[in-house]
Formats: C-alpha cells, structure tokens, sequence
C-alpha cells in the first residue's frame, strides 16, 4: 500500500488525494510543526519519518535545522530527493543504511505511528538514533478528540485498514514510557485546507442534510482562500 506510486495521488483508494496540489497547505501546516519544535530544540539534526514531497523538510530547511527524511513510497521519494538532494531516502526506518550511523537531535512522524502493527519496536528504532535527550514529535489522530467523538463512524481519520492503531492521550504517553520516552507536550494538532476542502470533507459528514446547505465555497473570494481547522489530531511531543 504504502510503497504504491498511487499512495500520495488517491488513485489506489487509500492514502492521499492531491497530495501535491495541497503543496501551499502542507507549508503552512509544517511551519506548526517546526515552531513548536523550535521552543525545545532551536537547531540541530532532524529527520522526518513518512517524508513523501518533502514539504516538512523544506519548512525545518528554511528554519535552519540539518534535515533528512525517509518514506517507502518511491515516486515520493524521487520528488522529494530532486527537491533535496542528499537528504532522502527509500526505506523503513531500520533499514535505511544512510542513518544507521547517525545522531538526530529531533525525529518527526506525521501521521505514521497510526500505521504500524508494531509501534513499540518503531520507537526503539527511534531511541538508537536520537542522542541522548533528544526529541520525537509524533503527529496522530486522537480517538477521544471532540471531533472524534462528534463524527462518529464518518471520523475523516477512520481509514481502515490503512489505520491499524488509534490513540488517545493517554495510551499514546503508555506507549512513550515503555520505550524510555518521557511525554512533554500533547497539543491539538491542526491543519490548513482550502476551503473547497474543507466543504467537500463537510458535505461527507453531514450528508444527506447537507444537500440544503448552499455551496458558497464555489464563490471566487472564497474559493481561494485557505483555514486552519482541526481533524481531530494531536501533536505528541516527547524526550528520551
């Protein structure tokens, strides 16, 4: 699944729709992502986890930071690697050979931990290549959001069965202490859509009610602009 050229495009049913039309949202949304790493580590190494087009990278780039990342897609590890050369790589985390041997200041997964049937051995991965007091910043649905628990079954992050495990707060930090990881921060993790986006993924949730709702989103003055808003994620922050 995740290693299909389809993966970051939606034409396998699964992953991503356009991924790399989304290219403005990511930025903004990585930006996030980057200044809150930023209050606990200023600079340093980082590598990204789940990397696709690189979008993360070139946020943590621009903000200074020593940045690499891995994916298993090879259509998006391509794009990414032309973007930056030198800087990624095809494979799992355990298995890259080109950071076997290297000390990460910050690791990063975005919407990745939800995907793995052995999240525990993830994170001890993680701990041999992060130095001692380092950082991982794990970005991942949470099953007792409000938007969650609102939605239902129609809940945008039920993807099954690309989602194996889901988490809350509090077994996200479970998992964390096992592997020697201490929690820092949970925070609400938010992302910025196009507003059309944004009203598709509403109409879906509200349907059928919401063929009385107008589509004002095709408005020109509307239809460009973009919106943080929640999809009831949460942003784990935790040193080793």
């Amino acid at each position: 699944m995740y290693e299909s050229d389809s993966y970051f495009d939606g034409d396998g049913g699964s992953g991503y729709s356009q991924y790399e039309h989304q290219e403005l949202e990511y930025l903004a949304t990585f930006r996030e992502d980057v200044r809150r790493i930023a209050e606990f580590v200023p600079s340093g190494r980082v590598l990204e986890v789940g990397c696709a087009y690189g979008y993360f990278l070139q946020c943590a780039l621009d903000a200074g930071y020593d940045a690499y990342g891995i994916d298993l897609s090879p259509d998006a590890v391509k794009w990414a690697a032309e973007h930056h050369p030198g800087r990624v790589f095809r494979g799992p985390l355990e298995e890259v050979p080109e950071i076997q041997e290297q000390q990460y200041d910050v690791i990063f997964g975005s919407h990745v931990i939800e995907h793995l049937t052995n999240p525990g051995a993830f994170l001890e991965n993680a701990s041999r290549l992060l130095r001692p007091g380092g950082l991982i910043v794990l970005v991942t649905p949470n099953i007792k959001s409000l938007l969650a628990r609102v939605s239902g079954s129609r809940w945008v992050s039920f993807k099954i069965p690309e989602h194996v495990s889901y988490y809350d707060p509090g077994t996200i930090t479970q998992l964390l202490r096992r592997t020697g990881f201490t929690v820092r921060a949970i925070d609400p993790a938010y992302q910025y859509y196009a507003v059309p986006f944004v009203a598709s993924r509403l109409r879906e949730l509200l349907h059928p009610v919401s063929r009385l709702i107008p589509p004002v989103e095709r408005l020109p003055f509307i239809r460009t602009r973009r919106i943080r808003v929640t999809s009831g994620s949460m942003r784990v922050i935790a040193t080793l």
